[in-house]
């Protein structure tokens, strides 16, 4: 299965590619629903945009500039959601071998 460092980097890839400047990434994969079921999901990972009473976070106060702090968080958000969507495939895969194991010594 994917790792967090590789998550990193292909989000680092996807902002690299212009990802901010897109209305939203969608990232499809496949989820574990039970030993019989498995389902194809898709997220929709939104950046942070805002002027004025939309502006997100603006009731907090941050040290430095806040464009930069809600760069970052997004990259890291980004990265969290990749490697969920790495670590849920990996678990429909693996209950996929696991049937596929238990049906051949039948």
């Amino acid at each position: 299965p994917g790792t967090f460092a590789l998550s990193s980097a292909v989000a680092a890839e996807l902002l690299d590619a212009g990802a901010k400047d897109y209305d939203a990434v969608v990232i499809v994969y496949n989820t574990y629903v039970n030993a019989g079921v498995y389902k194809q999901m898709y997220k929709v990972v939104l950046p942070f945009k805002g002027e004025g009473e939309t502006e997100p976070l603006m009731e907090y106060e941050f040290e430095g500039g806040k464009a930069e702090m809600l760069d970052d968080l997004y990259e890291y958000l980004l990265t969290s959601e990749v490697y969920y969507s790495y670590l849920d495939g990996a678990c429909s895969e693996q209950a996929s071998r696991m049937a596929a194991m238990e049906n051949a010594t039948k």
